[in-house]
């Protein structure tokens, strides 16, 4: 028995001590998180004169000996009913604090100051803060100002904030001293009331506790992006000159008051968009400068120096996921889509919520890494690129297509993006516009189908299949009539066109209310454009009946959605922005009130953030499972890759006058015959000969081709398998 109890009294310690050890443990993890703390509170001990003289001109300095001075607690006044030491009537007050600090634990400062009617505080001698009102550098006891200030902490309202560096602070002691300035000497009130305060990393309460009213400075783990435009407008164009910070700080922990930037400079600044022009919440376009107003290219929020870019405001987007989403399926395809990273913006001081600092697309090595096109380059294969191309709304610098939109309605235009029209020389135009109408005339052509005499000689078919299948997840209603890029590199570097980059998914994802937006069944392509102001193209209508693009759109869906675009993939890419966006989620809201609200053009109103989530994760996990059961479902001809090698082929210059080079580049050894034909099939030019791996070069003359036409077709097989076709045209 005596065991027994003893057992039991045994197990009752245990789990006293046990309950012991979780309280000491809730007790240190809540004192240990990072927190703020009153350095210098509000009824702190100071030393004071109210001066009827000059003061030593050492007063402010460490090395001062106050003890003649005065002692009281704060706030100091006249005698109103908020004020703990009466003082005499003067034209300026002196106050001086020692306080001892240790400043590895401290990372950032605030001043809280009331007074009545000027100040200027010194930290270990140093100047760190000062009122509006005071013009002089080094203020005397009497100066009289020319403006009063009215304290406010009586008023019920708070103190004045400045945000100070901890770098002034020494470890172990340190003096604070203010000059408190009143109107003049016969003015009836004076006011002085200070705080110091601090954040601290370290557990446990070092100082004192901040007052009731003391509201930590904002903080984010995004990146903040602070323009001052110094008091101008943002116009649509032309860009303002304006100045910009970014604070983006490895800790992910970022304030407005942070003095360490990552960019502190000049941009160009001006306002984005067509429909989103009339949300209050507005998109930019910027350009990083110098102070003389030249491009300045940096490398912002990691992503690649470069001085174009792009603010984009989700606003009718409440998930703000859409756009980041469908850029990443773009990288996903193994191209270049933008970079794009989350941010919280002020402007001239306000906040204005939750952006996306995204790159412009242009031609650039970091980004869409074409051949730079020069306006002396007007032949050969210097001429054949690289040209950025775009199907949107017509601007200053475009053609219209000779073949309307799918419904036979509406003109098609085509605009000239990089290099602008401005930049290009009267071939380059002529050179792009006629190689997209020859790929338009082929693809138009009743033998579109033919893989010499139609349409793909002129294309990447796999760029164009990527493009459809992200629209078509997305059910993306721009694409194919509106903000939709493509591009043609030099023909010695592949010279095909080529379909993207992805742009402009704010209104897709289910997000919008009409054209049956927010089905997940049914093709977008056949269900926009009519009776719209802007149609979409024919070319899809004609992919779409071609057995071999939807044999290689097949192959591409079976290889994208087991892998990349998997349900869990891509629930993994919006889990990943929505726990990112989780804190800045609630302040945008906060901003902008509009989760209950309809917002043009949404066809889903979640009222909170989390169903606003949810709601796009199950309509593309509906939209994919739909897709899944139709694409089986295609005229489709299967597509093997060539079991006895691969080649790749670059003709140019083309067009050519004299002459042209045909490039092979084989991964294995066989028997390669190149072939020219015209445009009937009619055999002009043949050459065989056995190669091993490697690349090899022949030269063809107008002449071997009998000086013959104007456009011709090659063909290269290895082992009588043709591998690959392509067109070359003569000038």
């Amino acid at each position: 028995m005596r065991l027994n109890f003893l057992k039991g009294k045994f197990y009752i310690m245990r789990k006293y001590i046990f309950i012991l050890s979780v309280i000491q443990i809730f007790i240190f993890t809540a004192t240990s998180q990072v927190h703020w703390e009153s350095i210098v509170t509000g009824n702190s001990t100071w030393s004071y004169l109210a001066a009827t003289s000059e003061p030593a001109s050492n007063w402010n300095q460490p090395t001062f000996d106050a003890s003649s001075w005065k002692t009281g607690k704060g706030s100091f006044g006249y005698g109103d009913s908020d004020d703990s030491t009466i003082v005499t009537s003067c034209n300026s007050l002196y106050l001086r604090k020692k306080f001892i600090v240790n400043v590895t634990v401290l990372s950032k400062l605030i001043l809280d100051i009331d007074y009545d009617d000027a100040f200027v505080l010194y930290l270990n001698g140093k100047e760190v803060a000062r009122s509006t009102n005071i013009t002089a550098t080094i203020p005397a006891y009497n100066s009289a100002l020319t403006v009063d200030h009215e304290a406010k902490m009586y008023q019920g309202l708070k103190p004045e904030r400045y945000y100070l560096n901890v770098s002034d602070l020494r470890t172990g002691e340190n003096t604070i001293a203010v000059q408190i300035l009143n109107y003049n000497a016969s003015s009836t009130d004076l006011s002085a009331y200070v705080f110091l305060h601090s954040k601290v990393k370290s557990y446990g309460v070092l100082y004192g506790s901040t007052p009731t009213w003391f509201e930590p400075p904002f903080e984010s783990n995004l990146p903040l992006v602070l323009i001052d435009t110094k008091g101008q407008t943002i116009v649509s164009e032309p860009k303002i000159t304006a100045t910009m910070q970014v604070i983006n700080n490895p800790s992910n922990v970022n304030s407005p008051v942070d003095t360490t930037y990552e960019y502190n400079g000049y941009i160009g600044i001006e306002t984005r968009g067509s429909s989103s022009q009339m949300f209050e919440k507005k998109s930019f376009t910027l350009e990083t400068r110098t102070d003389s107003a030249t491009n300045l290219n940096v490398s912002l929020m990691g992503m690649p120096a470069e001085n174009d870019w792009i603010l984009y405001a989700p606003y009718t987007d409440k998930s703000m996921i859409r756009d980041a989403l469908a850029y990443n399926m773009g990288n996903l395809t193994g191209k270049w889509s933008p970079r794009t990273r989350f941010c919280e913006v002020f402007l001239n001081g306000e906040y204005r919520g939750v952006y996306a600092l995204t790159e412009r697309i242009k031609i650039d090595k970091n980004r869409l890494n074409l051949s730079k096109l020069k306006t002396a380059d007007i032949a050969g294969d210097q001429l054949t690129g690289g040209y950025l191309l775009k199907i949107d709304r017509p601007d200053s610098g475009y053609w219209v297509s000779p073949f309307k939109a799918r419904n036979d309605i509406q003109a098609v235009p085509v605009s000239y993006v990089d290099p602008e029209v401005k930049d290009l020389s009267i071939e380059q135009k002529n050179y792009i516009k006629d190689y997209v109408t020859a790929f338009e005339t082929a693809l138009k052509a009743d033998s579109y189908k033919d893989p010499i005499a139609g349409y793909r000689p002129y294309i990447d078919v796999t760029s164009f299949v990527d493009y459809y299948i992200i629209n078509e997840i997305s059910r993306n209603l721009d694409a194919n009539r509106v903000s939709t890029f493509f591009y043609k590199n030099r023909d010695s570097k592949g010279g095909l066109l080529t379909m993207g980059p992805f742009w402009d998914y704010n209104i897709a994802f289910g997000n919008a209310d009409f054209f049956s937006a927010g089905n997940t069944q049914g093709w977008v392509v056949d269900g926009v454009g009519n009776g719209d102001e802007y149609g979409i193209t024919f070319w899809w209508d004609k992919f779409r009946a071609d057995p071999y693009f939807n044999g290689c759109l097949r192959r591409r869906w079976d290889e994208m959605r087991s892998t990349k675009f998997s349900n869990a993939n891509l629930m993994r890419i919006i889990d990943s922005c929505a726990t990112v966006l989780s804190s800045a989620q609630v302040r945008n809201y906060q901003k902008f009130n509009i989760l209950s609200t309809y917002v043009w053009p949404n066809k889903y109103i979640g009222g909170t953030y989390e169903k606003e989530v949810s709601y796009l994760k199950t309509w593309i996990t509906s939209r994919l499972a739909w897709m899944d059961s139709q694409i089986g479902l295609l005229d489709a001809v299967d597509i093997v890759n060539s079991t006895n090698g691969k080649v790749e082929v670059f003709t140019y210059p083309n067009p050519f006058s004299d002459r042209f080079r045909c490039n092979l580049k084989l991964d294995s050894p066989g028997n390669v015959r190149i072939k020219i034909l015209d445009l009937t099939g009619k055999l002009l030019y043949e050459k065989s000969a056995y190669f091993s791996t490697g690349i090899y070069e022949t030269d063809i003359s107008y002449a071997d081709l009998h000086s013959n036409g104007d456009v011709f077709i090659y063909q290269v097989s290895i082992d009588n398998e043709t591998l690959a076709t392509g067109k070359i045209m003569h000038r």
